[in-house]
């Protein structure tokens, strides 16, 4: 009798959680928050964020299974681990505010690619309608280029466009899954009448990256893309991400011919690492200082004695130079995730495949999984691609042996949910409910977790309104 009401709840609440990164990813891409004289869009977005993973986590985690299928009792052994090298990491660090926070948000940020796979297992046409608004989303930004380009003819004068995000660097890393959700070409944009408009899209977008010299993620993108041609062997497949780039690169240096201008940051073809090699030199340097139990969650920039920014442009050496053995242990989880993927192929859309290998390399090179808004971009993405592994994996014999979705399965994700939730609210929860932006971080660089580094309690006296 009141099933119905219940569902219609039920999926109402879950069509919000699907559509709420694409939300997000709107507000950053069109910067409308300049309008409302917020003092830092970074720290904005942060607590946004927060916001955000809480309430999908809240809702996910009753409704999660701890492990999938068979693998109950090693998936039970591998978590009971971790959590015990986490204590031991913490405690070695004094239970310092910033690891406690640092933790949390990449175990909520974990919980929430299980969420979204979740999500999209159970209404696949949200996920495609997500993935329209999340392929066009940058355009919000991107035509202010446009308008730069055609006043770069006009007048020689070229215009900033980047000025939502903090850094150019932000909006690179969100760009680029993005750009793979848009070679997807989800909903009306896989009509064939459609596809010019597509690899036009597909130009700027990259003519974007090209006048920013973003290295790390045309890189990126060119790796992934060489080896979907491996796995797939399908040059049709490729021709217009591979078309559109050659002709973005082409514009760009015919511009920087023309107008003989240093309206770009420089050529992407450079030969320096960016200070990236000095940044990797510290983060070894930090872990042979704790090869075991790290320097600590959130640490880097606060030590003295070691060159290294807050966080070292190379996700894995910062989660194996903070966390020692538990760093470790991560980055071979992940690793061995991707493996899988990489492995089935056939069962993940090329360009969803493409997208999350990208963003792992460009990880590798950038503070992609730093920034909040490309953080919740690389979890949507991997939410798609596991989603889709499990659907194609999962055959009718074994879902009928799957043990049964019940307390005692998912007591155990719903505990560290709760402490995830617990500690994130803990240190943070009165900053992220404050207006006001963090404080400068002295002798720390920014950004990391706010976007002046240092702070814990926004609310303070002397915090920048």
């Amino acid at each position: 009798m009141f099933s119905l009401p219940y569902m219609t709840h039920r999926n109402f609440a879950e069509g919000v959680l699907a559509w709420m990164i694409p939300a997000f990813a709107v507000v950053a891409f069109s910067g409308v928050i300049t309008f409302l004289r917020i003092a830092d869009p970074y720290d904005f977005y942060r607590k946004a964020q927060i916001i955000c993973l809480s309430i999908l986590i809240a809702f996910s985690a009753p409704r999660l299974p701890m492990v999938i299928h068979g693998e109950r009792r090693s998936g039970l052994w591998a978590g009971a681990i971790l959590l015990a090298l986490l204590a031991i990491c913490l405690h070695g660090g004094g239970w310092s505010p910033f690891s406690i926070a640092d933790a949390t948000l990449y175990g909520m940020l974990f919980l929430g690619v299980l969420s979204y796979a979740r999500l999209f297992q159970r209404d696949p046409q949200s996920q495609d309608r997500s993935a329209l608004i999340l392929a066009l989303a940058p355009l919000l930004n991107v035509w202010l280029m446009f308008l730069s380009t055609i006043d770069l003819f006009i007048s020689g004068t070229w215009n900033d466009w980047q000025l939502v995000f903090s850094t150019i660097r932000e909006f690179d890393d969100a760009l680029l899954p993005c750009l793979f959700l848009l070679w997807h070409r989800p909903g009306g944009l896989a009509r064939a009448r459609i596809i010019p408009l597509v690899w036009l899209l597909s130009t700027l977008y990259l003519l974007a990256l090209w006048q920013d010299g973003a290295r790390s993620v045309l890189l990126s993108a060119i790796g992934a893309l060489l080896l979907l041609g491996v796995l797939r062997r399908d040059a049709a497949m490729l021709r217009l991400p591979v078309s559109s780039l050659a002709v973005a690169g082409a514009l760009f240096y015919a511009m920087r011919w023309l107008f003989d201008s240093d309206h770009t940051t420089r050529t992407v073809f450079r030969l320096t690492t960016s200070y990236r090699s000095n940044l990797w030199d510290g983060a070894v340097e930090s872990w042979i200082r704790s090869p075991l139990m790290g320097i600590g969650g959130d640490q880097f920039g606060r030590h003295d004695g070691l060159v290294i920014a807050m966080h070292p442009h190379n996700i894995a050496l910062q989660w194996i130079g903070e966390y020692g053995l538990l760093g470790t242990g991560v980055v071979v989880l992940v690793g061995v995730f991707v493996y899988r993927l990489v492995r089935g192929h056939r069962r993940v859309p090329p360009f969803c495949l493409g997208a999350l290998i990208a963003c792992v390399m460009n990880s590798l090179l950038s503070g992609a999984f730093i920034y909040p808004l490309s953080q919740l971009l690389i979890i949507w993405t991997a939410g798609w691609a596991l989603a889709r592994y499990r659907k194609h994996s999962t055959s009718a014999a074994a879902a009928a042996a799957a043990p049964g979705e019940n307390v005692a399965t998912r007591a155990p994700i719903m505990l560290v949910s709760a402490a995830l939730l617990t500690g994130m609210w803990a240190v943070h929860g009165g900053d992220v409910l404050s207006r006001a932006s963090s404080n400068d971080s002295g002798s720390t660089s920014p950004p990391r977790f706010w976007q002046r580094g240092a702070v814990l309690h926004l609310d303070r006296v002397d915090a920048r309104q």
